[in-house]
């Protein structure tokens, strides 16, 4: 099937390789778009298209390995097991696939939040923010937001009708949760760009500022700002138009022509300063970069 990158929750069921075997949407009810899906045991390759509602998987029943991707990205894998979350505001569409073994095939639920009750929720939370915040990324445990999500599921498997109180009282407290723990709202705004916000965007420049001459994994920089490595590399390059790596390579090399222009140190050292114990390597880096060799740039300064 070739998904759409871009899509509502009403119509996002069509797009999920799963079975569905409870919806909301025939108990009607009002804001709160939740499916429960059982898998099978594999799952091709497939797109996750965007929704302009945030997003809440659980996983109820089954292991699995998971594996997602920003599109034409490396893929990366993580075990699934129950209680595990996954919230998201995708702007852009992802790739998925996973596997399980015969017996322990996931039984999944997914739950959008309309942008009205979101807003709604929003307004008593953040008073006098009109613009929808944006919802962090997030792979995890997350206890409380999972009971929501075990009560969601079986709400559903009970047939619960929309007019119910405790449909409204759901949908208000899984955007509660999402706004409280999943937003960095700052002053009451959040400052971001492309998904990121700027503290924590911050946060990580100095972090590789100071850390050049170390190893630096992107699974060290997603620790800094509380994301899975995955979710990371997809807000962060929203936000700087390139990858974590792409970016530590970028500050590595602008330090090395600083410290050519400025210094009169030897080559060697000089790489090493910057991350670089192969002086072939570092040679190669800096050429791709800057498009001509250390020595070279230093020659012609």
């Amino acid at each position: 099937m070739n998904n759409p990158d871009r899509t509502t929750a009403s119509a996002f069921g069509r797009y999920l390789a799963g079975e569905v075997i409870a919806d909301s949407a025939s108990l009607r009810w009002p804001g709160l778009f939740a499916r429960r899906y059982r898998f099978p045991r594999v799952v091709d390759r497939f797109l996750v298209p965007a929704t302009p509602e945030p997003l809440i998987t659980c996983q109820l029943t089954g292991i699995a390995e998971f594996q997602e991707r920003e599109i034409g990205d490396a893929w990366v894998t993580r075990q699934l097991t129950p209680g595990d979350i996954f919230v998201t505001h995708a702007q852009a569409p992802y790739e998925t696939r996973f596997q399980s073994q015969k017996g322990l095939e996931p039984d999944v639920l997914i739950v959008h939040i309309a942008v009205d009750q979101f807003l709604a929720a929003q307004e008593g939370i953040l008073p006098g923010q009109s613009e929808m915040v944006g919802v962090m990324d997030y792979f995890g445990r997350d206890e409380a937001l999972a009971h929501l999500c075990f009560a969601c599921a079986e709400m559903l498997t009970e047939r619960v009708p929309g007019d119910s109180a405790r449909v409204a009282a759901l949908t208000q407290m899984l955007a509660a949760t999402l706004i409280e723990k999943y937003v960095d709202s700052g002053a009451g705004k959040q400052e971001s760009r492309g998904g990121l916000p700027i503290r924590q965007l911050r946060k990580v420049e100095d972090y590789v500022g100071e850390q050049l001459a170390e190893e630096i994994s992107v699974d060290d920089l997603a620790k800094l700002v509380d994301l899975s490595p995955f979710h990371f590399s997809r807000v962060f390059k929203q936000a700087t138009g390139m990858s974590p790596l792409q970016f530590v390579t970028r500050e590595r090399i602008t330090r090395a022509q600083q410290l050519n222009r400025e210094t009169s140190r030897s080559l060697i050292d000089i790489g090493l300063e910057v991350g670089y114990a192969s002086p072939s390597h570092f040679a190669q880096v800096f050429r791709r970069v800057v498009g001509v060799t250390p020595t070279q740039f230093r020659g012609d300064l």
